[in-house]
Order: C-alpha cells, then sequence, then structure tokens
C-alpha cells in the first residue's frame, strides 16, 4: 500500500509508465462485453453449476450426444463466471476478464523489462503484439495467466512452493497447463547444455510444478483433469480441423500485424547470443506457434524474459539521474491521465452490455420460439456457434445438434457436421439420418443453396443473413 501511495503522490517513472500504459491496453480488450461462442457455454454451465446442477458428468445440452462423458476441464473458470453473473450479471464476467487481461499484461511487460523506458517499452510491444490477436475472453486467459505466473517464478528465481496454487488454478481451469511442464523441460535441456552438468536449478521448478499437478488431483473431477490433454492427441483428426488447432495463416489484418510483430521478435534475438536456456525454450516454443495458432500467445510469454535480457540497457544506462520538478510533475500528470482512463473503462463496462450478441440469429431464433420449432418435437440443425448461442438461452430446455466442444462430441457427429458445412452431396441424407426436420443455416453458405433445390424443404424465415428451412409432410 505503501508504494501505491507513493505512486500516486509522485508519479510513476517513465518505465513504469510505459508498463502502465500496456496494462491499460490489456483492461480495455478484457472490457469489451462477451461475443465469443465457447464462452456462452462456459456462462451456461457455471450458471447451471450455481443453481444447484453441481458439475456435469455428461453432455446435458444436445441430442447428438446427450448421454455422452464429458469432462468440465474448465469447471472453476466456469463456477466463477456462473457466480459472477449471478451476483452482478454479465458485465461482472467483463470486469473479471477485464482484469485478467490487464494481469497478464503486467507481467508480460514486467518480464520484458530491459532497464531503461524505451528499450522495454519495444520488448513489451513486441510481444504483447504477438499475443494480442490470440487473447479471447474465455477461460484461456486463466491458462495464459497462469503460464505468465510460471514463468515470472521461474525467472525472477521466487520460491518453488508458489507453483502449487499457481498450478492447481490452472489444471481447473484450462487444459493448457501441460505447456508449463514443456516451457521447464526445455528449460532444464539448455541448462544442461550450458552447464555441462546436472540442471539443478531448473529441474527444482520443474519437479515442483510437477508435484504441484499431484495436488491438483484435489478437485471435483479427480484424475480425469489431469489426463484430459490427453484427448487432443486422441481427436486429432478432430482438432485438425479447428482453425486455431491449424498452423497461423496471417491472412486476416490483425494476424498480419502479429507477424510482423513476430519478425521483429526475431529481429531482435538473431542479434543477441542466446544462451541454451533461453535458446531452447524459444526455439520449443515458436515451432509450437508455428505449427498450432493457439500457442502463439503461450509462445509470446516464453519470449517475454528472452527478450528483455536480449534489449537490456549497459549498466550505466541504468542508472536514471534524479528527475527535476518539471519532469515529476508529467510524471504524476501521466499517472492521473492513465487512472483516469482506467476509471473511464470501467464505467464503460458498467453501463454497457455484458454480452454482444449481434453475430448470432437472435430473429430466426426468435421465430422459431414463436412457431414451437423449438420443442421436444423438433430436431434443429445448426451451425456450431448457434448451439453455444442456444445454450446459453435455453439451457437444456432445447437440445441442440452441435457447438463448438469438439473434444466430447463422437467423431461420427462432428465428420457428419462437416459434411453439412461444405455442403458435400450428402447433406440431406445426414439430416435423414439424424431426424432433423428444421435447419437454421447462414444463407451464404451451401447447405442452404442445396436446401433451396431440395425436395421436401421450404423455407419459412429469411432476413439479410439467416434462412429457416422446415421438412413438408
Amino acid at each position: 500500500m505503501r508504494r501505491i501511495r507513493s505512486w500516486l503522490v509522485r508519479g510513476l517513472r517513465l518505465e513504469g509508465l510505459f508498463i502502465a500504459v500496456y496494462v491499460l491496453l490489456g483492461f480495455r480488450v478484457g472490457a469489451i462485453p462477451i461475443t465469443d461462442n465457447s464462452m456462452l457455454t462456459h456462462l451456461r454451465t457455471g450458471i447451471d453449476m450455481v443453481t444447484g446442477g453441481g458439475i456435469p458428468r455428461v453432455d446435458p445440452y444436445s441430442f447428438t450426444a446427450g448421454g455422452t462423458d464429458w469432462v468440465v476441464q474448465s469447471w472453476l473458470a466456469s463456477l466463477v463466471y456462473g457466480g459472477l453473473a449471478q451476483l452482478g450479471g454479465f458485465r461482472a464476467v467483463v470486469a473479471l476478464q477485464a482484469v485478467l487481461l490487464a494481469t497478464l499484461a503486467w507481467l508480460m511487460a514486467r518480464l520484458a523489462r530491459a532497464g531503461s523506458p524505451l528499450r522495454t517499452a519495444l520488448g513489451a510491444g513486441l510481444v504483447i503484439g504477438l499475443a494480442l490477436p490470440w487473447w479471447a475472453p474465455r477461460p484461456l486467459l486463466v491458462g495464459l495467466v497462469c503460464m505468465a505466473a510460471t514463468v515470472t517464478v521461474v525467472d525472477r528465481r521466487r520460491s518453488p512452493w508458489l507453483l502449487v496454487p499457481v498450478v492447481w488454478v490452472w489444471v481447473n481451469s484450462h487444459g493448457s497447463f501441460p505447456l508449463g511442464a514443456v516451457w521447464l523441460g526445455a528449460r532444464a535441456v539448455g541448462e544442461w547444455r550450458d552447464w555441462r552438468a546436472r540442471p539443478s536449478e531448473a529441474l527444482r521448478y520443474l519437479w515442483a510444478f510437477l508435484g504441484a499437478g499431484v495436488v491438483a488431483v484435489l478437485n471435483p473431477l479427480g484424475l480425469r483433469l489431469l489426463l484430459f490433454p490427453l484427448t487432443a492427441l486422441s481427436r486429432r483428426e478432430v482438432f485438425a480441423g479447428i482453425r486455431e488447432w491449424q498452423s497461423p495463416d496471417f491472412v486476416s489484418l490483425e494476424a498480419r500485424i502479429a507477424l510482423l510483430f513476430l519478425a521483429g521478435i526475431v529481429l531482435v534475438l538473431v542479434r543477441f547470443r542466446l544462451s541454451w536456456r533461453d535458446g531452447v525454450p524459444v526455439a520449443a516454443f515458436l515451432a509450437l506457434g508455428l505449427l498450432s495458432a493457439r500457442n502463439l500467445p503461450v509462445a509470446a510469454i516464453v519470449f517475454a524474459p528472452v527478450v528483455g535480457r536480449a534489449l537490456r540497457a549497459p549498466e550505466s544506462a541504468r542508472i536514471a539521474p534524479d528527475p527535476t520538478p518539471g519532469v515529476r510533475r508529467a510524471h504524476r500528470a501521466a499517472t492521473a491521465t492513465l487512472l483516469a482512463a482506467f476509471v473511464v473503462f470501467a464505467a464503460g463496462i458498467a453501463t454497457a452490455d455484458g454480452l454482444a450478441l449481434a453475430p448470432y440469429p437472435r430473429a430466426a431464433v426468435d421465430y422459431l420460439e414463436r412457431s414451437g420449432l423449438l420443442g421436444p418435437g423438433h430436431r434443429l440443425a445448426h451451425q456450431d456457434a448457434v448451439g453455444n448461442y442456444l445454450e446459453l438461452r435455453y439451457g437444456t430446455d432445447v437440445k441442440v445438434f452441435i457447438d463448438d466442444r469438439y473434444d466430447m462430441y463422437p467423431v461420427s457427429v462432428t465428420e457428419d457436421y462437416r459434411r453439412l458445412l461444405a455442403g458435400n452431396p450428402q447433406a440431406t441424407a445426414v439430416l435423414d439420418h439424424y431426424g432433423i426436420d428444421v435447419v437454421l443455416w447462414e444463407r451464404r453458405l451451401p447447405l442452404a443453396s442445396i436446401l433451396a433445390e431440395a425436395e421436401g424443404w421450404q423455407p419459412s424465415f429469411t432476413d439479410d443473413e439467416w434462412v429457416v428451412y422446415e421438412r413438408q409432410p
């Protein structure tokens, strides 16, 4: 508290101001109303949990996989989301996401500190710029914060015991926790190569991390959470069709900008003589990031301390002169401006809607509800993101065809969905197989054109983006 009071009275130094700008950026990105379709199901699951449903053990939402074993690997995050939604509405969940992203930005900027304001600003900007396009409001953020906390504990040589709560939260919130062990293992290999001796320092943290994983078994789902990441290996053919699991194509504007930041990181590192302890983890996570786009924000965290060391200013340049009265006033003014910006963005969360549902077919679903086409006497086919929306809106009262929980659905259901999505010639046969009598689909996709010409199907609702087809008797 004394340190915070000092910041308020004296203002942040220039390096601290740059870090605060990145924290403000993270807060602002997290303060945007939720639109991510995965998050909609996390919200519904959390709400069901806090209202007495407990953690689901089988799928309660679909008719294609109803009763199938379901490991709710993000149960802790969903429980928190549900509790916040009950207490303060979806705005409270947005506030949590803003705090998580601000914390992540702070940890990454601190890891990238280089000892001088401009060098720190450059290093933090490079790694945060790389990660930013892949930040999304869902339990992934908890995993990223835990990864950054793990790197901070190890890189700053803090007590290994701090990894116990970090790993417990990580295991119970997101399935990315094996990446922490991968990073520690790569660091141990690098230390062994540097020292040509037993990598005692890295191994100390690696054993602490693995021991914390054993402690993490103390959870409502037990060992199933620790084994959950193996699902991705057993369903490679399913996950290979998901964009974020594929190699980044750097086609969108945001991804191209991220590519520029990645190129900047590479330029910084090739000019610096990396130790094996830094080089092995950097190479490993660069490869992981290029194999799967979802690994790029994790790679950015791994890069952060290495970039900071590569940009580190000479010792003489790190001795900052005492600021003049005019400089102190400027620092106080800048600090006050940043605090005011935080207040404005926080007020924006309180006044805006917590959800941004414009991308979803709300009018079409309203029509289906009015027409009684969502009841138990009908089976509706739709795209996966629409399934997430229906789950948030109706819970278990409306059974969906599919959503984006690809780790849970039988492979046959996923393959049939992809046939519908691609407009496969067997699309109508898939609809017949599942007894589908109502289809809600985007008009621009091939299935809409197929049903327009198929015998026995008639459109009953259309708008600019969506169409509803009903099977005729």
